[in-house]
Order: structure tokens, then C-alpha cells, then sequence
């Protein structure tokens, strides 16, 4: 599955470059008014800081928007750029939640990871070390939220219990669209963050779920079938037809193929 998996998000990332590199620009301004908060910090450290957890929440009521948007994308919905204020709409409630977890995680790291380390000795290193793993976890948990919340549910209560059963059930693919995702944004500093960027990041996500969607499908249709052996072949026949195959000469110039 993840060698389909990478063709497909290649594909559909290159199909709609223009797109994402235009919804890159929200988070490149974003980025902008991070790096502008040093300067504020100067000022007034107290406005500072409101200033830095009022853009962690836009980041996540913006990225909301843009997983929407990728969402409609896979569905070949042919989006528009003027409904991303109506997609953020659609999902403020998991975007707020997801931002306050986020911003208790970033207050716990900054905090407790210095603290721990400052104890020194098997007891700091080990705590400093569990603080670690429970971030990674998170993060490669939390890479199931959005597309969770667009494609399988609506509460937030729903939207955590099924990212959890995803990652642990999947933990394999959690652990590659992690690096992936980690891959994909050090290439985006090439780009200064307009291609792939955070929007193909999220893009993958989504299409992480839609791929792995076929294999729930399957089961649920043979719930006698062996889990650790899911044909994927044969269950992703139809997604690699649509798919296809193209050259390089099809990838630059594609009405003449």
C-alpha cells in the first residue's frame, strides 16, 4: 500500500500544485507573524505570548480549512479557494480542541523538558526521555485527527477514540506517514514552504485514510479474514486504474498524452 500510496499523493500533489502553493501562503504568513513575535516579546512579554497562542490556534483553525479542502480534492469536488472560510467553519470545533492539546503539549515540553534535564541523573534522563515518546506519540497519533473528523466522524469524542484505534491498529503506516510527513516538510524549506508545504503535508494525510479506508471495507465484508494479510492488491485495483501511469513528457505536458 505505501508504494501506491506515494505515487498517488506525487500525482495529485503535482495535479494541483498551483492550488496548495496558494494555500501554502496562509501558513507562510503565519510563519511571517511567528517570527515577528521576538520583537513584540520586547515590548510586552505578556502580549507576546497572547500573540503566540492566538496564531497557534489560527494555524489549527486554518489547517482545518485546508484538510477540508484536500479532502474535497480526493473527492474530485473540484473545490474552490473561496469556500476555505465555509471548510473552517466546518470544522472549528476539533481545530480548537486540537490547538488547546497542542498548546498544553508546546507549555509541558517548554517547561518540563528543561526542568527534567536540569535534575540530571537517571531520574531527570528518564523522565526528560518519557516526556519524549509521549510527544512522539501524540504526533503521530495526531496525524489521524483531521482526516478522522472528514471522512469517518463528527464528535470530538468519536474523532480521538478512532485516531487512537488507527494508529495502534496501523502502527506501521503511522510510524512511515510520520517520516513522511517529517520528509516532505524539510524539502518544503527549498521551496520556502509553497510546495509541498504544510498543505501537501496534510493532503497525504488524507489520502493516507481514503487508501486505508479499502482495508476496513474489506474486513468488514470478511470479518473472518486474516488481518496481517490484507490483500491489497486486488483492493486498490480500481484506485490504480484511476490513477494510472504517465511519463515524464505526460507529468510536464499533459494534454498531450
Amino acid at each position: 500500500m505505501t508504494g501506491f500510496f506515494l505515487k498517488k499523493v506525487f500525482y495529485e500533489t503535482w495535479d494541483n500544485i498551483l492550488l496548495l502553493a496558494v494555500l501554502n501562503l496562509g501558513y507562510i504568513l503565519l510563519l511571517v507573524l511567528l517570527l515577528a513575535l521576538p520583537m513584540l516579546a520586547a515590548y510586552s512579554p505578556l502580549l507576546s505570548l497572547a500573540a503566540l497562542c492566538a496564531l497557534i490556534f489560527l494555524f489549527f483553525l486554518y489547517t482545518g480549512g485546508v484538510a477540508r479542502f484536500g479532502k474535497e480534492l480526493l473527492a474530485q469536488t473540484a473545490p474552490s479557494l473561496k469556500e476555505i472560510p465555509a471548510y473552517i467553519r466546518s470544522t472549528w470545533k476539533v481545530s480548537f480542541f486540537f490547538a488547546g492539546l497542542s498548546s498544553l503539549q508546546i507549555l509541558v515540553l517548554l517547561v518540563g523538558f528543561p526542568f527534567y534535564l536540569s535534575i540530571g541523573g537517571l531520574i531527570g534522563l528518564t523522565a526528560a526521555s518519557i516526556l519524549f515518546w509521549v510527544s512522539v506519540l501524540w504526533f503521530l497519533i495526531s496525524q489521524w485527527i483531521y482526516p478522522v473528523r472528514l471522512q469517518l466522524a463528527d464528535s470530538i469524542k468519536k474523532v480521538l477514540y478512532k485516531s487512537l484505534l488507527l494508529f495502534f491498529d496501523n502502527p506501521g503506516l503511522s510510524i512511515f506517514l510520520g517520516l513522511y510527513s517529517a520528509v516532505l516538510s524539510m524539502l518544503s524549506v527549498i521551496t520556502f514552504f509553497l510546495i509541498p508545504g504544510p498543505a501537501g503535508v496534510i493532503f497525504a494525510h488524507q489520502t493516507a485514510l481514503q487508501l486505508l479506508m479499502h482495508k476496513y471495507d474489506y474486513l468488514e465484508e470478511n470479518p473472518s479474514a486474516d488481518r496481517r494479510h490484507i490483500p491489497w492488491e486486488s483492493l486498490l485495483r480500481e484506485e490504480r486504474e484511476k490513477v494510472g501511469t504517465r511519463s515524464l513528457r505526460g507529468l510536464i505536458f499533459p494534454w498531450k498524452e
